[in-house]
């Protein structure tokens, strides 16, 4: 299709990514679907290329010779940062205009505009928000140009070098209140029989995502809510009833995760919902994330009825002292409380829980360990604290970094945190240790409440539960033999 207005690109490449591979859940990015729905909608050709199951570069660059797009847009989080600037690169060498979007370029606009190649630029501008909001009238003045340099003072939501070389932000656009309007995520353009076929060998099933409400207006201080921003905008729910059948008729999935960041805000919302999916036949077993204060028995139950077989839970952590350092505005009761409303209605559990945050002592991660042996989720898994730009979190330890040391800490896969900050006395050796022998007193909590397992695997269990614990509690009190950290260190 020559000529393509628009080619929008997910660049998540599953083969480089060890621990996207391995967990092989893979979505296709809905960001991306909303923007290519709107800028279809407002006319124009729109492609998209999905590195998820692509062998490598030369499969973009056949795409861009396949479609010579204008304009190629990136959704980016941080995660997946280098892979886009490599694919931009090549954009650029193709002669498109490139616009990069999504969590990671509206913190730091700055990290994209001013990276180059061979000592050229490979982004043309920034989409800063919600994309939905600025694409269309960012592609009629792209299209309409024939060079990207100085049309873009009038546009809001973007950031852009000047003719100066210097980064320029224009004022945000206001969050899109009027989100039914919106055109559903067009997902007419992805090839879903990789997904499907991936899903179905690794899981048996085939999963889609949607999102049913946009923000969240808790105030966690790690947790970056740069694009949505800590609002509550939820769409109507029977539209959304309404979108679960259509994707229930058209893709036919064997499960749906709804993506929003805590469902439960508006508690007559999910009543709402719960009554137009079964009015609506749009039943499809699905799974959300919530948040320990939210949940109530009502609420778990119209959740069950809609179709709900597992929530998950950011828990965090069992010490209440890391919980309120956080910010996190729930309670540790509250993470039993949640599970055991779960467990009575039948809804599997999953816990999200963090290790080496701020001020975290060894006395505090012996508390969370109880705390997963006592409330038993089905499944949980535990990432290294780490400061996402455009939270409280990033501020304050950007703070404590000596001026002018010119370190920014980066990653490069998913939970691969390899850069440390002054936190405290361990180091990420230590943090990999505790996140271990988290799993061995999940796993042998289970066994205790009687999972069948071989004899073999129960004594594999136990042996690997005491080694971490006698570990970890040595690297406890002799931090330096996991190699304190001290200001911003690489660890490889």
């Amino acid at each position: 299709m020559p000529g393509t207005d628009l080619l929008l690109v997910n660049p998540l490449f599953l083969r480089d990514d060890p621990t996207e591979a391995k967990l092989m859940t893979p979505y296709f990015p809905l960001g991306l679907l909303y923007v290519a729905a709107v800028a279809r909608q407002a006319g124009y050709a729109v492609a998209i290329f999905d590195a998820m199951f692509a062998g490598g570069d030369a499969d973009f660059v056949e795409a861009l010779e396949r479609h010579e797009p204008r304009v190629v847009g990136f959704g980016v989080l941080a995660t997946v940062r280098r892979a886009a600037l490599r694919l931009a690169a090549l954009a650029k060498s193709h002669g498109a205009t490139v616009l990069v979007g999504g969590p990671d370029p509206t913190a730091r606009p700055d990290v994209y505009l001013r990276h180059q190649v061979d000592g050229h630029y490979v982004c043309d501008v920034v989409a800063v928000g919600e994309a939905e909001a600025v694409v269309p009238e960012l592609l009629a003045v792209l299209l309409a140009s024939e060079s990207p340099t100085g049309v873009f003072g009038g546009i809001p939501g973007i950031a852009y070098r000047d003719v100066h070389g210097d980064v320029v932000e224009n004022e945000r656009c206001a969050l899109i209140e009027a989100i039914d309007g919106l055109p559903l995520p067009a997902r007419d353009l992805v090839n879903w029989d990789p997904y499907r076929n991936a899903w179905r060998a690794r899981h048996g099933v085939f999963s889609m995502s949607l999102i049913a409400t946009r923000g969240c207006p808790f105030g966690c201080a790690w947790c970056q809510k740069i694009v949505f921003g800590r609002s509550f905008r939820p769409r109507d729910p029977v539209l959304v009833a309404d979108e679960m059948r259509h994707i229930k008729e058209a893709f036919a999935p064997d499960f749906v995760r709804i993506v929003d960041d805590a469902m439960g805000i508006r508690k007559a919302w999910v009543k709402a919902w719960r009554d137009a999916v079964l009015e609506k036949d749009a039943i499809i077993p699905f799974e959300c994330l919530s948040r320990v204060d939210l949940l109530d028995a009502d609420i778990v139950r119209w959740l069950k009825e809609a179709g709900c077989r597992r929530i998950a839970l950011g828990a965090e952590s069992g010490s209440q002292r890391v919980l309120d350092a956080m910010a996190k505005g729930s309670t540790v009761a509250q993470i039993h409380r949640a599970a055991t409303l779960c467990r009575q209605a039948g809804i599997e559990t999953y816990l999200y829980m963090m290790v080496g945050y701020p001020t975290e002592t060894w006395e505090d991660l012996k508390l969370s360990a109880a705390m997963l042996r006592e409330t038993l989720p089905d499944q949980f898994s535990t990432t290294i604290a780490y400061p996402l730009p455009g939270t409280a979190f990033h501020e304050a330890v950007k703070a404590s970094l000596p001026q002018g040391d010119g370190l920014v800490p980066d990653w490069d896969f998913t939970a691969e945190n390899r850069l440390l900050f002054g936190r405290g006395e361990y180091s990420t050796f230590f943090y990999r240790r505790v996140i271990r022998w988290f799993h061995h007193e999940w796993e042998d909590a289970w066994i205790r409440e009687g999972r069948p397992v071989s004899r073999l695997q129960w004594v594999k269990t136990r042996a690997a539960l005491w080694r971490d614990r006698v570990l970890v509690h040595l690297l406890a009190r002799m931090p330096g033999l996991g190699a304190k950290a001290t200001g911003w260190q690489p660890e490889l």
